[in-house]
């Protein structure tokens, strides 16, 4: 059981470095990201104004549980990191948790205690499904960092490479030089 959970927090993990790969919002970004976040749970909550009762509380938790998912998405492209995405997966379950409560409130005795403990045994679930994701996702950016320093290293060793090649084809007689440069800039470039 625990391999399987394994196997699919690694999966979705590969989904998930592809959002950490994406290029990372500058502070402008961020800051009118913000604005538009806030104008939308504005938005939001003047339509929960529009009814009455229990649907008014569903509509306001609806509108804060987007909000901070919101804000966890634009804290996790703003700063890719293990940490962020832990956030972002834990304001989801808060957010599906605290509507379940709302959801619940309406029950009366033995039913309500029933909904309230199945969602709050869901959120303890996803709770550690988040830790698990995070561990996760704290070796895939090691893993992703390792390659970077391994290409960078590759890169910078070829370009050692061709500089030396480059000083033995210049000891070379003016006929042979360029041919050998050529073909030391075909060999080591190309990596």
């Amino acid at each position: 059981m625990k391999a399987l959970r394994l196997a699919a927090a690694a999966a979705f993990a590969c989904s998930a470095i592809a959002a950490l790969a994406a290029t990372p919002y500058n502070e402008e970004q961020v800051k009118a990201h913000k604005v538009r976040i806030e104008e939308q749970y504005d938005q939001a909550q003047a339509r929960c104004r529009r009814v009455e009762g229990h649907v008014r509380e569903i509509c306001n938790e609806r509108a804060r549980g987007e909000r901070d998912i919101q804000s966890a998405e634009l804290r996790l492209q703003a700063q890719p990191s293990a940490d962020n995405d832990e956030k972002l997966r834990l304001a989801r379950a808060e957010a599906t948790y605290s509507m379940a409560l709302v959801q619940c409130k309406p029950l009366d005795g033995q039913a309500r205690s029933v909904c309230r403990d199945d969602a709050k045994r869901v959120f303890e679930d996803a709770r550690r499904e988040a830790k698990l994701q995070k561990d996760v996702m704290q070796q895939v950016i090691a893993s992703d960092n390792s390659v970077r320093e391994r290409t960078a290293q590759a890169d910078r060793l070829a370009e050692q490479q061709l500089a030396a090649a480059r000083q033995r084809c210049e000891a070379l007689p003016a006929e042979g030089r360029q041919p050998c440069l050529e073909d030391a800039k075909r060999r080591f470039e190309q990596r």
